[in-house]
Protein backbone atom coordinates (compact mmCIF):
# COMPACT_ATOMS: atom_id res chain seq x y z
CA UNK A 1 0.00 0.00 0.00
CA UNK A 2 2.43 2.39 1.22
CA UNK A 3 4.72 1.44 -2.27
CA UNK A 4 1.40 2.47 -4.14
CA UNK A 5 0.86 5.42 -2.32
CA UNK A 6 4.82 6.45 -3.17
CA UNK A 7 4.16 5.98 -6.77
CA UNK A 8 0.73 8.37 -7.08
CA UNK A 9 2.75 10.72 -5.76
CA UNK A 10 5.68 10.50 -7.72
CA UNK A 11 3.27 10.21 -11.08
CA UNK A 12 1.75 13.79 -9.25
CA UNK A 13 5.48 14.93 -9.10
CA UNK A 14 5.99 14.42 -13.10
CA UNK A 15 3.07 15.97 -13.70
CA UNK A 16 3.48 19.14 -12.28
CA UNK A 17 6.93 18.77 -13.57
CA UNK A 18 6.28 18.77 -17.03
CA UNK A 19 3.11 21.52 -16.51
CA UNK A 20 6.04 23.79 -15.24
CA UNK A 21 8.05 22.76 -18.45
CA UNK A 22 5.14 24.08 -20.94
CA UNK A 23 5.41 28.02 -21.49
CA UNK A 24 2.91 28.76 -18.69
CA UNK A 25 2.72 25.57 -17.00
CA UNK A 26 3.92 26.80 -13.64
CA UNK A 27 1.05 29.30 -13.76
CA UNK A 28 -1.41 26.42 -13.50
CA UNK A 29 0.39 25.07 -10.07
CA UNK A 30 -2.08 24.30 -7.34
CA UNK A 31 -2.55 26.41 -4.05
CA UNK A 32 -0.22 26.43 -1.19
CA UNK A 33 -2.44 24.12 1.44
CA UNK A 34 -0.63 22.91 4.34
CA UNK A 35 -2.19 19.35 4.09
CA UNK A 36 0.01 16.45 4.63
CA UNK A 37 1.80 15.62 1.42
CA UNK A 38 2.30 19.39 0.06
CA UNK A 39 5.68 20.07 1.15
CA UNK A 40 6.92 23.59 2.43
CA UNK A 41 7.24 26.00 -0.29
CA UNK A 42 8.92 28.89 -1.10
CA UNK A 43 8.56 31.91 -3.67
CA UNK A 44 11.83 33.01 -5.26
CA UNK A 45 12.32 36.61 -7.16
CA UNK A 46 14.99 37.79 -8.97
CA UNK A 47 16.01 34.22 -10.60
CA UNK A 48 18.21 35.05 -13.70
CA UNK A 49 16.03 34.87 -16.87
CA UNK A 50 18.40 32.00 -18.09
CA UNK A 51 18.12 29.96 -15.50
CA UNK A 52 17.18 26.43 -15.86
CA UNK A 53 14.99 24.28 -13.38
CA UNK A 54 18.17 21.78 -13.21
CA UNK A 55 20.08 24.74 -12.23
CA UNK A 56 17.48 25.58 -9.60
CA UNK A 57 16.94 22.21 -8.16
CA UNK A 58 20.67 21.92 -7.80
CA UNK A 59 21.20 25.32 -6.05
CA UNK A 60 18.98 24.68 -3.43
CA UNK A 61 19.23 21.40 -2.27
CA UNK A 62 21.94 22.61 -0.22
CA UNK A 63 18.69 23.65 2.41
CA UNK A 64 17.36 20.47 2.42
CA UNK A 65 15.89 17.55 0.19
CA UNK A 66 13.11 19.35 -2.50
CA UNK A 67 9.49 17.86 -3.37
CA UNK A 68 9.39 17.61 -7.29
CA UNK A 69 11.08 19.66 -9.70
CA UNK A 70 11.28 23.99 -9.00
CA UNK A 71 8.21 25.13 -10.73
CA UNK A 72 9.53 28.49 -12.69
CA UNK A 73 6.87 31.20 -13.81
CA UNK A 74 7.65 31.67 -17.73
CA UNK A 75 6.49 33.78 -20.26
CA UNK A 76 4.81 33.30 -23.65
CA UNK A 77 8.44 32.17 -24.99
CA UNK A 78 9.26 29.15 -22.28
CA UNK A 79 12.03 31.68 -20.84
CA UNK A 80 12.05 32.09 -16.77
CA UNK A 81 10.14 35.30 -15.98
CA UNK A 82 12.81 35.91 -12.80
CA UNK A 83 10.70 33.62 -10.26
CA UNK A 84 8.93 30.69 -9.14
CA UNK A 85 8.73 28.43 -6.55
CA UNK A 86 10.65 25.56 -4.58
CA UNK A 87 8.89 22.93 -2.84
CA UNK A 88 10.41 21.20 0.19
CA UNK A 89 9.78 17.81 2.25
CA UNK A 90 10.35 19.19 5.60
CA UNK A 91 9.44 22.91 7.23
CA UNK A 92 12.55 22.64 8.70
CA UNK A 93 14.63 22.75 5.30
CA UNK A 94 11.96 25.42 3.83
CA UNK A 95 13.11 27.94 7.11
CA UNK A 96 16.73 27.24 6.38
CA UNK A 97 15.74 28.76 2.80
CA UNK A 98 13.89 31.83 3.93
CA UNK A 99 17.22 32.31 6.39
CA UNK A 100 19.09 32.71 3.61
CA UNK A 101 17.09 35.16 1.76
CA UNK A 102 19.60 37.36 -0.21
CA UNK A 103 21.85 35.07 -1.30
CA UNK A 104 23.60 35.33 -4.96
CA UNK A 105 22.76 33.14 -7.30
CA UNK A 106 23.74 33.74 -10.99
CA UNK A 107 25.41 36.98 -10.20
CA UNK A 108 21.92 38.13 -8.80
CA UNK A 109 20.23 38.54 -5.03
CA UNK A 110 17.72 36.20 -4.91
CA UNK A 111 14.59 37.51 -3.00
CA UNK A 112 13.10 34.32 -0.75
CA UNK A 113 9.97 34.21 0.87
CA UNK A 114 7.25 31.99 2.22
CA UNK A 115 4.72 31.38 -0.90
CA UNK A 116 1.48 32.10 0.10
CA UNK A 117 -2.22 31.01 -0.98
CA UNK A 118 -3.85 34.50 -2.08
CA UNK A 119 -7.50 36.30 -1.90
CA UNK A 120 -9.10 34.21 -4.89
CA UNK A 121 -7.59 30.88 -4.23
CA UNK A 122 -3.98 31.01 -6.26
CA UNK A 123 -0.98 32.96 -5.06
CA UNK A 124 -1.18 36.98 -6.56
CA UNK A 125 2.31 36.34 -7.71
CA UNK A 126 1.76 32.98 -9.76
CA UNK A 127 -0.29 34.59 -12.55
CA UNK A 128 -1.93 34.16 -15.82
CA UNK A 129 0.03 35.29 -18.33
CA UNK A 130 -0.06 39.03 -19.51
CA UNK A 131 -1.94 39.73 -16.10
CA UNK A 132 -0.89 41.62 -13.17
CA UNK A 133 -2.37 41.13 -9.12
CA UNK A 134 -4.40 44.56 -9.09
CA UNK A 135 -2.52 46.14 -5.54
CA UNK A 136 -4.73 47.58 -2.23
CA UNK A 137 -7.38 46.68 -4.55
CA UNK A 138 -9.78 46.33 -1.83
CA UNK A 139 -8.88 50.00 -0.38
CA UNK A 140 -9.31 51.40 -3.73
CA UNK A 141 -12.79 50.49 -4.35
CA UNK A 142 -13.63 51.38 -0.08
CA UNK A 143 -12.32 55.28 -0.68
CA UNK A 144 -13.73 55.55 -4.39
CA UNK A 145 -16.20 53.46 -5.44
CA UNK A 146 -18.78 52.40 -2.30
CA UNK A 147 -19.64 56.17 -1.76
CA UNK A 148 -21.28 55.69 -4.69
CA UNK A 149 -21.90 52.43 -6.31
CA UNK A 150 -24.12 53.50 -9.31
CA UNK A 151 -21.92 56.60 -10.49
CA UNK A 152 -19.74 57.08 -13.16
CA UNK A 153 -15.72 56.24 -12.87
CA UNK A 154 -12.62 56.99 -14.57
CA UNK A 155 -9.40 54.19 -14.63
CA UNK A 156 -7.05 56.72 -15.87
CA UNK A 157 -4.30 53.39 -15.99
CA UNK A 158 -6.22 50.43 -17.57
CA UNK A 159 -3.09 48.16 -18.04
CA UNK A 160 -4.47 45.03 -18.33
CA UNK A 161 -7.88 45.66 -16.73
CA UNK A 162 -7.10 44.66 -12.65
CA UNK A 163 -8.24 47.30 -11.01
CA UNK A 164 -10.88 48.11 -14.01
CA UNK A 165 -12.53 44.08 -13.26
CA UNK A 166 -12.42 44.89 -9.48
CA UNK A 167 -14.54 48.42 -10.07
CA UNK A 168 -16.62 46.46 -12.13
CA UNK A 169 -17.35 44.13 -9.82
CA UNK A 170 -18.24 46.72 -7.07
CA UNK A 171 -20.40 48.78 -9.32
CA UNK A 172 -24.11 48.71 -9.60
CA UNK A 173 -26.15 47.75 -12.56
CA UNK A 174 -26.44 52.02 -12.89
CA UNK A 175 -22.50 52.13 -12.73
CA UNK A 176 -20.35 53.15 -15.39
CA UNK A 177 -16.29 53.17 -16.09
CA UNK A 178 -14.28 54.62 -18.40
CA UNK A 179 -10.28 53.78 -18.98
CA UNK A 180 -7.68 55.11 -20.42
CA UNK A 181 -4.84 53.70 -21.90
CA UNK A 182 -1.45 54.31 -24.14
CA UNK A 183 -0.42 50.31 -24.78
CA UNK A 184 -1.82 48.87 -27.67
CA UNK A 185 -1.77 45.52 -26.30
CA UNK A 186 -3.96 47.29 -23.24
CA UNK A 187 -6.46 48.44 -25.65
CA UNK A 188 -7.21 45.21 -27.23
CA UNK A 189 -7.84 43.69 -23.47
CA UNK A 190 -9.81 46.60 -23.24
CA UNK A 191 -11.75 46.06 -25.98
CA UNK A 192 -12.33 42.78 -25.31
CA UNK A 193 -14.65 43.71 -21.70
CA UNK A 194 -15.90 46.24 -23.30
CA UNK A 195 -17.81 43.20 -25.16
CA UNK A 196 -18.18 41.55 -21.89
CA UNK A 197 -19.58 44.97 -20.06
CA UNK A 198 -21.42 47.20 -21.45
CA UNK A 199 -20.79 49.63 -18.44
CA UNK A 200 -17.09 50.19 -19.78
CA UNK A 201 -15.48 51.69 -22.17
CA UNK A 202 -11.46 52.12 -23.14
CA UNK A 203 -10.19 54.73 -24.72
CA UNK A 204 -6.89 54.53 -26.76
CA UNK A 205 -5.58 58.40 -25.20
CA UNK A 206 -3.26 59.05 -22.31
CA UNK A 207 -4.90 59.97 -19.24
CA UNK A 208 -3.77 63.59 -19.35
CA UNK A 209 -6.08 64.08 -21.88
CA UNK A 210 -9.57 63.20 -19.82
CA UNK A 211 -11.16 66.06 -19.52
CA UNK A 212 -10.69 66.97 -23.24
CA UNK A 213 -12.33 63.28 -24.21
CA UNK A 214 -14.72 62.86 -21.56
CA UNK A 215 -16.63 66.91 -21.90
CA UNK A 216 -17.57 65.41 -25.42
CA UNK A 217 -19.24 62.64 -24.17
CA UNK A 218 -21.22 64.86 -21.42
CA UNK A 219 -19.25 62.73 -19.04
CA UNK A 220 -18.94 64.15 -15.51
CA UNK A 221 -17.23 61.30 -13.65
CA UNK A 222 -17.43 61.20 -9.60
CA UNK A 223 -14.04 59.33 -8.91
CA UNK A 224 -10.92 58.78 -11.05
CA UNK A 225 -8.44 56.58 -10.52
CA UNK A 226 -4.65 56.21 -11.35
CA UNK A 227 -2.17 53.34 -10.79
CA UNK A 228 1.17 55.32 -12.13
CA UNK A 229 3.66 53.76 -13.14
CA UNK A 230 4.35 50.50 -15.47
CA UNK A 231 2.31 47.56 -15.24
CA UNK A 232 3.67 44.29 -14.34
CA UNK A 233 2.86 42.41 -17.70
CA UNK A 234 4.56 44.99 -19.46
CA UNK A 235 7.71 44.99 -17.23
CA UNK A 236 7.93 41.45 -17.56
CA UNK A 237 7.82 41.32 -21.63
CA UNK A 238 11.11 41.51 -22.62
CA UNK A 239 10.18 42.85 -26.43
CA UNK A 240 9.40 46.29 -24.16
CA UNK A 241 13.10 46.33 -23.34
CA UNK A 242 11.79 47.62 -19.63
CA UNK A 243 14.09 44.97 -17.92
CA UNK A 244 17.92 45.94 -18.14
CA UNK A 245 18.19 41.54 -16.85
CA UNK A 246 16.67 40.40 -20.01
CA UNK A 247 17.38 40.40 -23.48
CA UNK A 248 15.15 42.28 -25.96
CA UNK A 249 15.38 45.47 -28.22
CA UNK A 250 15.71 48.96 -26.22
CA UNK A 251 12.69 50.27 -26.77
CA UNK A 252 10.61 51.68 -23.60
CA UNK A 253 7.30 52.68 -25.07
CA UNK A 254 4.06 52.49 -23.91
CA UNK A 255 2.77 53.07 -26.63
CA UNK A 256 4.35 50.83 -29.57
CA UNK A 257 2.58 52.49 -32.43
CA UNK A 258 3.59 56.28 -32.06
CA UNK A 259 7.12 58.09 -30.53
CA UNK A 260 10.50 56.26 -31.35
CA UNK A 261 12.58 53.73 -29.64
CA UNK A 262 14.67 54.57 -26.62
CA UNK A 263 17.53 53.05 -28.91
CA UNK A 264 16.89 55.97 -31.92
CA UNK A 265 16.63 58.59 -28.85
CA UNK A 266 20.16 57.44 -27.44
CA UNK A 267 21.44 58.12 -31.14
CA UNK A 268 20.77 61.73 -30.92
CA UNK A 269 20.05 63.33 -27.39
CA UNK A 270 22.68 66.06 -26.38
CA UNK A 271 25.21 64.76 -23.55
CA UNK A 272 24.44 67.73 -21.05
CA UNK A 273 20.45 66.71 -21.85
CA UNK A 274 20.99 62.92 -21.23
CA UNK A 275 22.96 63.78 -17.72
CA UNK A 276 19.47 65.82 -16.79
CA UNK A 277 17.25 63.00 -17.64
CA UNK A 278 19.25 60.50 -15.74
CA UNK A 279 19.56 62.35 -12.41
CA UNK A 280 16.49 63.76 -12.37
CA UNK A 281 14.29 60.85 -13.36
CA UNK A 282 16.19 58.13 -11.91
CA UNK A 283 15.54 58.89 -8.61
CA UNK A 284 19.17 58.89 -7.48
CA UNK A 285 21.31 61.57 -5.50
CA UNK A 286 24.87 60.51 -7.58
CA UNK A 287 25.67 63.10 -10.01
CA UNK A 288 28.78 61.59 -10.86
CA UNK A 289 27.09 58.41 -11.80
CA UNK A 290 24.62 60.04 -14.04
CA UNK A 291 27.24 61.77 -15.65
CA UNK A 292 29.53 58.77 -16.14
CA UNK A 293 26.78 56.86 -17.65
CA UNK A 294 26.01 59.87 -19.93
CA UNK A 295 29.70 60.14 -21.22
CA UNK A 296 29.70 55.61 -21.48
CA UNK A 297 26.67 56.34 -24.03
CA UNK A 298 27.93 59.40 -26.03
CA UNK A 299 31.20 57.78 -26.55
CA UNK A 300 30.01 54.25 -27.32
CA UNK A 301 28.17 56.30 -30.18
CA UNK A 302 30.52 58.47 -31.17
CA UNK A 303 32.09 54.88 -31.98
CA UNK A 304 29.26 53.23 -33.91
CA UNK A 305 29.10 50.77 -30.71
CA UNK A 306 26.10 51.87 -28.81
CA UNK A 307 24.27 49.14 -27.92
CA UNK A 308 20.52 48.75 -29.59
CA UNK A 309 19.38 45.84 -27.35
CA UNK A 310 18.97 45.99 -23.48
CA UNK A 311 21.41 43.71 -21.58
CA UNK A 312 24.09 44.91 -23.96
CA UNK A 313 23.06 48.35 -23.35
CA UNK A 314 22.89 47.31 -19.19
CA UNK A 315 26.55 46.23 -19.09
CA UNK A 316 27.66 49.47 -20.63
CA UNK A 317 25.70 51.18 -18.04
CA UNK A 318 27.16 48.89 -15.17
CA UNK A 319 30.80 49.40 -16.65
CA UNK A 320 29.91 53.13 -16.61
CA UNK A 321 27.92 53.18 -12.94
CA UNK A 322 30.53 51.18 -10.81
CA UNK A 323 29.40 49.07 -7.84
CA UNK A 324 26.07 49.43 -6.70
CA UNK A 325 25.06 49.05 -2.74
CA UNK A 326 21.35 48.87 -3.22
CA UNK A 327 20.31 44.85 -4.26
CA UNK A 328 19.35 45.72 -7.68
CA UNK A 329 20.73 45.69 -10.84
CA UNK A 330 23.19 48.88 -11.76
CA UNK A 331 21.56 50.03 -14.79
CA UNK A 332 18.03 49.95 -13.10
CA UNK A 333 17.39 53.52 -12.36
CA UNK A 334 18.86 54.34 -16.05
CA UNK A 335 16.73 52.35 -17.67
CA UNK A 336 13.85 53.61 -14.96
CA UNK A 337 14.90 57.16 -15.90
CA UNK A 338 14.92 56.64 -19.57
CA UNK A 339 11.62 55.07 -19.67
CA UNK A 340 9.79 57.77 -17.48
CA UNK A 341 10.84 60.63 -20.53
CA UNK A 342 10.12 58.62 -23.00
CA UNK A 343 6.68 58.25 -21.97
CA UNK A 344 6.47 61.66 -20.55
CA UNK A 345 5.28 59.92 -17.40
CA UNK A 346 5.87 63.20 -15.02
CA UNK A 347 4.67 65.53 -17.73
CA UNK A 348 1.33 63.27 -17.96
CA UNK A 349 0.78 63.20 -14.32
CA UNK A 350 0.97 66.58 -14.29
CA UNK A 351 -1.75 67.02 -16.76
CA UNK A 352 -3.94 64.23 -15.09
CA UNK A 353 -4.24 65.98 -11.46
CA UNK A 354 -5.65 68.98 -12.92
CA UNK A 355 -7.45 67.19 -15.16
CA UNK A 356 -9.03 64.99 -13.11
CA UNK A 357 -10.54 67.86 -10.94
CA UNK A 358 -11.69 69.72 -13.82
CA UNK A 359 -14.39 67.22 -15.19
CA UNK A 360 -15.29 65.39 -11.28
CA UNK A 361 -18.08 66.94 -9.89
CA UNK A 362 -18.14 68.29 -6.67
CA UNK A 363 -16.87 65.95 -3.56
CA UNK A 364 -15.11 63.92 -6.58
CA UNK A 365 -12.56 61.41 -5.34
CA UNK A 366 -9.12 61.22 -7.01
CA UNK A 367 -7.54 58.13 -6.11
CA UNK A 368 -3.56 57.82 -6.78
CA UNK A 369 -1.57 54.93 -6.10
CA UNK A 370 2.17 55.88 -6.49
CA UNK A 371 5.08 53.83 -6.42
CA UNK A 372 8.05 55.93 -6.06
CA UNK A 373 8.86 59.52 -3.74
CA UNK A 374 9.25 61.15 -7.18
CA UNK A 375 5.74 59.88 -7.83
CA UNK A 376 4.64 61.04 -4.42
CA UNK A 377 6.38 64.39 -4.31
CA UNK A 378 4.92 65.89 -7.67
CA UNK A 379 1.68 65.10 -6.25
CA UNK A 380 2.54 67.08 -3.13
CA UNK A 381 3.25 69.52 -5.17
CA UNK A 382 -0.31 69.20 -6.47
CA UNK A 383 -2.37 69.24 -3.59
CA UNK A 384 0.14 72.21 -2.02
CA UNK A 385 -0.82 74.17 -5.06
CA UNK A 386 -4.78 73.23 -4.99
CA UNK A 387 -5.19 72.95 -1.59
CA UNK A 388 -8.28 74.14 0.16
CA UNK A 389 -7.90 76.95 2.49
CA UNK A 390 -7.44 75.33 6.21
CA UNK A 391 -8.61 77.65 8.94
CA UNK A 392 -6.81 76.08 11.53
CA UNK A 393 -3.57 77.04 9.79
CA UNK A 394 -0.87 79.72 12.10
CA UNK A 395 -0.98 81.86 8.90
CA UNK A 396 -5.12 81.92 8.33
CA UNK A 397 -5.69 82.57 12.25
CA UNK A 398 -3.79 85.44 12.13
CA UNK A 399 -5.01 86.79 8.88
CA UNK A 400 -8.62 86.43 10.45
CA UNK A 401 -7.36 88.21 13.75
CA UNK A 402 -5.82 90.98 12.51
CA UNK A 403 -7.77 91.28 8.59
CA UNK A 404 -10.66 90.14 9.61
CA UNK A 405 -12.69 91.51 6.66
CA UNK A 406 -9.71 90.90 4.23
CA UNK A 407 -9.60 87.56 5.09
CA UNK A 408 -13.39 86.81 4.98
CA UNK A 409 -13.15 88.63 1.75
CA UNK A 410 -10.76 85.87 0.52
CA UNK A 411 -12.90 82.89 1.43
CA UNK A 412 -15.71 84.26 -0.13
CA UNK A 413 -14.01 84.29 -3.74
CA UNK A 414 -14.88 81.12 -5.86
CA UNK A 415 -12.85 81.91 -8.94
CA UNK A 416 -11.13 79.24 -8.94
CA UNK A 417 -13.42 77.07 -9.23
CA UNK A 418 -12.30 74.53 -6.51
CA UNK A 419 -9.61 73.05 -4.07
CA UNK A 420 -8.14 70.09 -2.99
CA UNK A 421 -8.66 68.38 0.49
CA UNK A 422 -6.53 65.32 0.95
CA UNK A 423 -7.31 62.14 2.92
CA UNK A 424 -4.54 60.25 4.88
CA UNK A 425 -2.87 57.69 2.94
CA UNK A 426 -3.30 54.13 2.71
CA UNK A 427 -0.54 51.40 2.35
CA UNK A 428 -0.79 47.89 1.71
CA UNK A 429 -2.00 45.04 4.95
CA UNK A 430 0.60 43.04 5.77
CA UNK A 431 -1.42 40.34 4.23
CA UNK A 432 -1.65 41.45 0.86
CA UNK A 433 2.90 41.77 1.07
CA UNK A 434 2.93 38.19 1.56
CA UNK A 435 0.56 37.35 -0.64
CA UNK A 436 1.59 39.97 -3.87
CA UNK A 437 5.27 41.44 -2.58
CA UNK A 438 5.08 44.06 -5.44
CA UNK A 439 2.28 45.66 -3.13
CA UNK A 440 5.14 46.64 -0.82
CA UNK A 441 5.76 50.19 -2.29
CA UNK A 442 2.69 51.09 -2.99
CA UNK A 443 1.11 54.07 -1.74
CA UNK A 444 -3.36 55.05 -2.05
CA UNK A 445 -3.53 58.60 -1.73
CA UNK A 446 -7.06 60.21 -2.01
CA UNK A 447 -7.71 63.70 -3.13
CA UNK A 448 -11.13 65.43 -2.85
CA UNK A 449 -12.78 68.22 -4.81
CA UNK A 450 -14.15 71.03 -3.11
CA UNK A 451 -16.35 72.96 -5.34
CA UNK A 452 -16.47 76.86 -4.66
CA UNK A 453 -13.86 76.87 -2.23
CA UNK A 454 -11.00 78.95 -1.01
CA UNK A 455 -7.32 78.03 -1.69
CA UNK A 456 -4.84 78.22 1.09
CA UNK A 457 -2.27 79.72 -1.75
CA UNK A 458 -4.95 82.38 -1.90
CA UNK A 459 -4.51 83.03 1.69
CA UNK A 460 -0.92 83.22 1.64
CA UNK A 461 -0.67 85.78 -1.39
CA UNK A 462 -3.06 88.27 0.33
CA UNK A 463 -0.70 87.51 3.55
CA UNK A 464 2.10 88.18 2.24
CA UNK A 465 0.60 91.73 0.57
CA UNK A 466 -0.05 92.56 4.17
CA UNK A 467 3.21 91.36 5.36
CA UNK A 468 5.29 92.78 2.44
CA UNK A 469 6.94 89.58 1.83
CA UNK A 470 7.82 88.26 -1.39
CA UNK A 471 4.87 86.77 -2.86
CA UNK A 472 4.55 82.72 -2.90
CA UNK A 473 5.02 81.29 -6.44
CA UNK A 474 2.03 80.36 -8.38
CA UNK A 475 0.85 76.86 -10.00
CA UNK A 476 2.64 75.80 -12.92
CA UNK A 477 0.31 75.48 -15.92
CA UNK A 478 0.28 71.73 -16.99
CA UNK A 479 2.45 71.24 -19.40
CA UNK A 480 1.18 70.81 -23.17
CA UNK A 481 0.37 67.50 -24.45
CA UNK A 482 2.96 66.51 -27.33
CA UNK A 483 0.87 62.83 -27.46
CA UNK A 484 -0.98 62.40 -31.02
CA UNK A 485 -4.30 61.02 -29.89
CA UNK A 486 -7.39 60.38 -31.14
CA UNK A 487 -11.29 59.79 -29.64
CA UNK A 488 -14.12 59.21 -31.66
CA UNK A 489 -17.40 57.99 -30.07
CA UNK A 490 -20.68 57.12 -32.12
CA UNK A 491 -22.61 59.62 -29.84
CA UNK A 492 -20.83 62.53 -30.05
CA UNK A 493 -18.76 63.32 -33.23
CA UNK A 494 -16.70 60.90 -35.69
CA UNK A 495 -14.16 63.34 -35.61
CA UNK A 496 -13.26 64.14 -31.89
CA UNK A 497 -9.86 64.81 -32.59
CA UNK A 498 -6.93 66.30 -30.32
CA UNK A 499 -4.06 67.41 -31.46
CA UNK A 500 -0.58 68.72 -29.73
CA UNK A 501 -0.63 71.88 -32.32
CA UNK A 502 -3.50 74.23 -32.84
CA UNK A 503 -2.29 75.89 -35.62
CA UNK A 504 -2.49 72.51 -37.46
CA UNK A 505 -6.10 71.78 -35.73
CA UNK A 506 -8.02 71.97 -38.46
CA UNK A 507 -5.93 70.05 -40.90
CA UNK A 508 -5.41 67.15 -38.35
CA UNK A 509 -8.94 67.26 -38.26
CA UNK A 510 -9.43 66.65 -41.79
CA UNK A 511 -7.10 63.99 -42.07
CA UNK A 512 -8.07 62.13 -38.74
CA UNK A 513 -11.46 62.19 -40.42
CA UNK A 514 -10.15 60.17 -43.96
CA UNK A 515 -8.20 57.99 -41.29
CA UNK A 516 -11.13 57.26 -39.61
CA UNK A 517 -13.26 56.11 -42.17
CA UNK A 518 -10.03 54.20 -43.92
CA UNK A 519 -9.56 52.70 -39.95
CA UNK A 520 -12.95 51.23 -39.75
CA UNK A 521 -12.78 49.26 -42.83
CA UNK A 522 -9.78 47.65 -42.03
CA UNK A 523 -10.78 47.67 -38.45
CA UNK A 524 -7.62 49.22 -37.15
CA UNK A 525 -6.67 49.32 -33.04
CA UNK A 526 -7.07 53.71 -33.42
CA UNK A 527 -10.97 52.85 -34.68
CA UNK A 528 -13.17 53.29 -31.43
CA UNK A 529 -16.96 53.06 -32.28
Amino acid sequence: QQSAQAQQQSAQAQQQSAQAQQPGGALNAPSQTHEAGDGFEVFVKYLPHETTDFEVSEFFQRYGTLQGDPRLIRDTNGRCKGAGFVTFVTETSRNEALKNDGVRFGGRHLSISVAKTGTFGVRATEQKAGTHTPAMLFETIDKLVKPDKDGTYVDGTFGRGGHSRGILNALGPSGKLHAFDMDPEAIAEGRKLEKEDARFHIHHAPFGCMDVVLKKLGVTPCGVFLDLGISSPQFDDYTRGFRPEQDGPLDLRFDLSSGEPASTFLQKVDRDDLIKIIHDFGETSDPSAARRVADAIVLAREHGNLPCTTKAFATLVASAKGKEYQAMHPAKLTFQALRIFINQEFDEMKRGLPAAFEIMGDGGRLGVLTWKHSECALLTDFTRAFEKARLDSPLAAWFAEHHPADFHKVLADTSDGWAVEADDVSRPSDTEMKENSRSRSAILHVLRKRSGAARTANVETAVYLQKKWTPPPKAPEPPKTTLAYQAVDSKVSKDAVVSASKDSKKEDAKSAKKKDKKDKKRGSKWAEA
